[in-house]
C-alpha cells in the first residue's frame, strides 16, 4: 500500500513563498492545477474581529502565495467563504487582510451565501444547497488554519469544508456534524490542502482560545493524513475526533501514523496544545444544538444569544477566580 504524503515545513528555514510552491511542486503542479482549470480557493475565515483573525483565519501571507502559484497555472480563479451565523463574509477578508491580495492577482473575492445554491440530491442534506460555483470548480483547494475545537476537538483541513455550506445556519447541521463533514468532503474532493500552523489556537478554539505559534506550514493531497498528523504534531489523538475518524473509515485517506509519510522535522517542531475544554457552557450548546426548535430560538436568535453569552463569560470568570483561589490556598 503506498502511504500518504505529508509535507511540514517551518518558516524559520524558509520563507512563506517558497514552502508553499514546494508543497505545489512536490504533489506536481501541472498534474494538480491543469492549464487554464476552473480553481476554487476556499480560506478560513472563523471571525471577523482583529483580535482574534490573526490565529483564528487563513494567514494573507499563506493565500498570496498560493495565489502566486496558481495564477501561473490559470486565471479562472475564485477563493471563497460563506457567510459566519452573525456576520459577513465580507466583514472577515477585510479584516484579514485579503482584499489588496486579490486585487494584486486580479482574483475574484466570492462570498459562497451569494452564490446560488444547488441541491446535490443526498438525503443526508435534503434542503441544503450547495454553491454552484464549488460543484462547478474543475479545482478545489483548502487552505485550513490548526486549531482545538470545543465541539469536534480539532478542526483543520476536513473541517474547513463545513464552512462551503453556504447558509449562515448551518449550526442546525450539528446534530449529524461529523456526517455532514465527511459528505462535504467527498463531494469537494480536495485537490490540495495546505495548513496555516504559524499561529495556531489551543483551547476554547476555534475562535476564542488562546494562540500558540508553531512556526510550521504542512501540506498533503490526503487531508485525512494532513489533519491526523497535525493533531499527533500538536500532541492530540486523532481517533478522539469523530470527523477525522470517520472519513478514515469511509475511505477519505489514512489516519494511521504507519500508513503516512512525514517530510520535514516533525519531532522538531512537536509540542503539546491545551486541549478545547467541554466545560458547562459548552454540554449546554451541545445539548441545546440537539433541538432545532432550541437552536433556533435561543442561539440564532440575537435576543437570546448575547444574554446566555454573557451568562458563559460570567461563569468561566467566576469558576476560574474560584479554582486561582484554591490553587493559591493549596500553595500557601
Amino acid at each position: 500500500m503506498t502511504k500518504s504524503t505529508v509535507l511540514l515545513r517551518s518558516v524559520k528555514d524558509h520563507s512563506v513563498q517558497e514552502i508553499v510552491r514546494e508543497i505545489f511542486e512536490y504533489f506536481d503542479c501541472e498534474r494538480l492545477i491543469p492549464r487554464g482549470s476552473n480553481v476554487v480557493i476556499k480560506v478560513n475565515l472563523s471571525t471577523p474581529f482583529k483580535e482574534n483573525a490573526y490565529a483564528s483565519n487563513t494567514s494573507p501571507e499563506i493565500l498570496d502565495a498560493v495565489c502566486t502559484v496558481v495564477k501561473e497555472r490559470t486565471n479562472r480563479i475564485l477563493v471563497g467563504e460563506s457567510n459566519g451565523m452573525r456576520y459577513k463574509a465580507e466583514d472577515a477578508f477585510e479584516v484579514s487582510g485579503y482584499y489588496p491580495i486579490l486585487r494584486k492577482h486580479d482574483i475574484e473575492p466570492m462570498n459562497f451565501t451569494k452564490d446560488e445554491w444547488v441541491e446535490t440530491g443526498d438525503p443526508l442534506i435534503r434542503g441544503w444547497g450547495l454553491p454552484k460555483a464549488l460543484l462547478d470548480a474543475d479545482v478545489f483547494i483548502t487552505l485550513p488554519v490548526l486549531k482545538t475545537h470545543a465541539t469536534t476537538v480539532f478542526t483543520g483541513t476536513l473541517k474547513n469544508q463545513f464552512g462551503c455550506y453556504p447558509q449562515h445556519n448551518r449550526i442546525l447541521l450539528h446534530p449529524k456534524l461529523d456526517h455532514v463533514i465527511v459528505h462535504i468532503n467527498r463531494v469537494l474532493k480536495p485537490r490540495l490542502a495546505i495548513m496555516d500552523a504559524i499561529v495556531g489556537m489551543e483551547g476554547r478554539g476555534p475562535i476564542n482560545g488562546k494562540p500558540r505559534e508553531l512556526g510550521v506550514v504542512l501540506g498533503s493531497t490526503d487531508p485525512v493524513a494532513l489533519d491526523a498528523t497535525a493533531m499527533r504534531l500538536v500532541g492530540l489523538d486523532p481517533g478522539e475526533s469523530g470527523h477525522i475518524k470517520l472519513a478514515a473509515e469511509q475511505g477519505l485517506g489514512s489516519i494511521e501514523p504507519d500508513d503516512i509519510a512525514i517530510d520535514g522535522p516533525f519531532e522538531e517542531c512537536r509540542t503539546q496544545f491545551e486541549p478545547a475544554e467541554k466545560d458547562l457552557p459548552i454540554k449546554m450548546l451541545a445539548l441545546i444544538s440537539r433541538s432545532r426548535f432550541l437552536t433556533e430560538k435561543l442561539i440564532l436568535n440575537p435576543e437570546s444569544f448575547y444574554p446566555l453569552r454573557s451568562a458563559a463569560m460570567v461563569f468561566r470568570q467566576v469558576r476560574d477566580f474560584g479554582l486561582g483561589v484554591l490553587g493559591g490556598r493549596k500553595s500557601s
